[in-house]
């Protein structure tokens, strides 16, 4: 008898788990993203490469004004950097910060921070509950939910040689409107063939704004590692989306 009642406790509180994350699919599923909005897009990434093939640091910096509203997305690059990118490629610079940073401008990376559900729902896509419990988060009562991602979905004409193994895990702080307000995601990889092997661990936390019926990508840190076949990388990334 406490045999079975210990299965039935578990198997409730399995479903009240697989519940919430339902209730939060469904949430950011009814943002529309449609209410017109203005921001500030700034971005700075730290490079660093070291081994047999490269030894590079780079830092990319990109700050732009982008806009959402029925016609779709506009970008605006400030005058004085596309000034100064002139000014490097007249000079013959060595040197090309401006020029790096409107190269590393990436739309889709915008269109994401203005209108994060899509990559949620995609990242909650196959995951499953692995803890939840009540937290309090920067004041205020929230579900904290434990989440173990599925693998990265492979594209139709990828081709995989060798062995590889996908640990992910996503913290997401719930609040009572059944929207994130933060998380905090953890991937490592790590794939071999014969005597070559490959490793890259990443660390990435969010934090979330919402206006209207958007779910807004409002801050992102993002520090990655990687070693493989004689070469080192480290990457850190910070990204700031400012409503107007």
């Amino acid at each position: 008898m406490k045999r079975l009642l210990g299965v039935v406790c578990v198997l409730v509180a399995a479903s009240a788990t697989a519940d919430t994350l339902f209730e939060v699919k469904a949430a950011v599923n009814r943002l529309a993203a449609k209410t017109p909005v203005r921001a500030t897009f700034t971005s700075q990434a730290n490079i660093r490469t070291a081994g047999k093939w490269a030894n590079n640091t780079m830092v990319r910096t990109v700050s732009l004004e982008a806009a959402h509203d029925a016609n779709g997305i506009t970008f605006t690059i400030p005058q004085t950097l596309l000034d100064q990118a002139t000014h490097e490629v007249a000079s013959r610079a060595a040197d090309t910060p401006a020029q790096t940073a409107i190269r590393g401008m990436s739309p889709s990376t915008v269109v994401e921070a203005l209108d994060f559900r899509n990559e949620l729902l995609r990242l909650l896509d196959g995951a499953t509950v692995a803890a939840e419990k009540r937290a309090i988060f920067r004041g205020k009562s929230t579900r904290l939910l434990t989440l173990k991602l599925a693998p990265p979905k492979q594209g139709k004409d990828t081709i995989t040689i060798g062995e590889g193994k996908s640990e992910r895990t996503l913290n997401l702080w719930i609040g009572d409107d059944n929207l994130p307000i933060a998380g905090d995601q953890s991937d490592r990889m790590t794939a071999g063939f014969l005597m070559f092997h490959a490793t890259t661990e990443s660390k990435t936390t969010y934090s979330f704004a919402h206006v209207a019926d958007r779910l807004v990508l409002a801050h992102v840190e993002t520090s990655s590692s990687g070693s493989g076949m004689g070469q080192k990388f480290d990457e850190a990334t910070v990204q700031t989306l400012t409503l107007h």
